[in-house]
């Protein structure tokens, strides 16, 4: 198995739980923003990073705490896994942020 293929295992399952919190909340933003896509894109993004890990993550722990013996016998520790996922959301935001000032440059 590739040393990346367990980290992604990981994201997938973590932003199962993110995505629809995230989407809700941009959702929710669309109504106080004055130009729709930025406000969607900033709220989405500042949710992703904040508020929908910090909940993926209680509910991964909540639902699947017995998964990290798995990672643990791979050789990856909690904390690894938590700033892999969390480098892949900063990763996403600022992709996210490049496309909005692409789009309103």
């Amino acid at each position: 198995m590739p040393r990346y293929k367990p980290y992604l295992i990981y994201y997938r399952v973590l932003m199962s739980f993110s995505l629809p919190f995230s989407l809700l909340a941009s959702i929710v933003s669309l109504g106080f923003s004055a130009n729709k896509l930025v406000g969607f894109i900033n709220s989405f993004s500042l949710s992703i990073l904040t508020g929908g890990f910090v909940l993926a993550l209680f509910f991964y722990e909540q639902r699947y705490q017995n998964q990290y013996y798995f990672y643990h016998n791979l050789g990856i520790s909690k904390a690894g896994l938590i700033v892999g996922a969390y480098l892949c959301n900063i990763a996403i935001a600022v992709l996210l942020f490049l496309l909005k000032l692409y789009l309103y440059a």
